[in-house]
């Protein structure tokens, strides 16, 4: 995959930060996030519930509501921020360049509204001009590629669908909208059963190829990151802490939540030992503190400048891998 130096990004994030207010306190579920995104680059975003991954999409797009907002930071997407546009450009990025795949595609769809209703308004929205030979014939063609059958369909509504079918749906609404270049999937396979998750990995890497996207994956699956991106950014506590090749973070993970994430994966065959876990909990993002967020968990720990500063993020010493830990200092 090619690197910063030799094209530019097609989605660069400099310090995004988001909040959202509790009680007396303010839980920082996003804080300094910052990645870039190349064309046609599939990125993993991993770590434990809770430590911001579905927020940072979110946050990219606009879609966090009030009393959350984003404090800070800048969405640079094809060379403009994002932060900047009014609503009604930021509604043509929303499904016509970038698009999103919710978590759950039961109740991403309007119940009061059939299926073909759904997909029009999203032509409607992104194409002025109705395609050749119809909206009904796009969303036919769309459905058909992403497996299925949309023959007496379109009058349905979305309790007459499988899950399945209502994630393939969801994925062709978010290709519909024109020509995106840049996908977010938010936990696309979290409800499917096996064989089904694997038809929806096999149909992503099949648009990623056609159609030259570059894809977000947020996932706590690190099974589907090693079969389906090419570079892994980790997350912990509302900060990015390790970004690296796919490659590299399994095979030599430089952090050491990663490194004890990696170890608790369950392995095969089995050894008929216990599994490992990462002992204690995410921390409060509302009392954070202000050091390390991973300083009580670590098994690294260096003392008092892990209470006191919070690590930078800084080489490792291999290629295309970076952490934030004062290991590296």
């Amino acid at each position: 995959m090619p690197t910063g130096a030799e094209l530019s990004p097609l989605l660069e994030v400099r310090g995004l930060s988001t909040h959202f207010p509790a009680g007396r306190g303010t839980v920082r579920a996003v804080e300094h996030v910052s990645f870039r995104i190349q064309p046609g680059e599939a990125v993993g975003l991993v770590g434990e519930s809770g430590s911001g991954k579905s927020t940072v999409l979110r946050s990219l797009l606009g879609l966090i509501r009030p009393p959350g907002r984003v404090v800070a930071g800048e969405v640079i997407f094809r060379g403009r921020d994002l932060r900047g546009l009014g609503q009604d450009e930021l509604r043509h990025v929303r499904g016509g360049q970038i698009s999103l795949i919710l978590q759950d595609p039961v109740n991403a769809f309007n119940p009061s509204l059939t299926i073909g209703d759904q997909l029009r308004r999203i032509l409607r929205l992104h194409r002025r001009q109705p395609p050749a030979g119809g909206y009904d014939a796009e969303i036919t063609r769309m459905l058909a590629r992403v497996g299925v059958d949309a023959t007496g369909k379109l009058h349905q509504y979305a309790f007459n669908f499988s899950q399945g079918q209502l994630q393939r749906i969801m994925i062709a609404a978010a290709c519909l909208g024109g020509e995106p270049a840049l996908l977010l999937a938010d936990e696309p396979t979290t409800s499917l059963d096996v064989t089904i998750e694997a038809q929806v990995l096999q149909l992503l890497r099949d648009l990623r190829r056609e159609l030259g996207l570059a894809l977000i994956l947020v996932t706590h699956n690190l099974a589907l990151v090693a079969e389906l991106c090419d570079r892994v950014l980790v997350m912990y506590a509302g900060r990015l802490i390790e970004d690296a090749d796919v490659h590299a973070l399994f095979e030599t993970p430089k952090h050491p939540y990663t490194r004890q994430l990696l170890r608790a994966l369950p392995r095969f065959p089995a050894s008929g030992g216990r599994l490992e876990a990462i002992p204690g909990s995410v921390p409060d993002l509302s009392r954070l503190s202000a050091g390390c967020a991973f300083a009580p968990r670590c098994e690294q720990y260096l003392g008092a400048i892990c209470d006191t500063r919070v690590p930078e993020f800084l080489p490792t010493g291999t290629p295309d891998q970076r952490a934030a830990c004062h290991l590296y200092r």
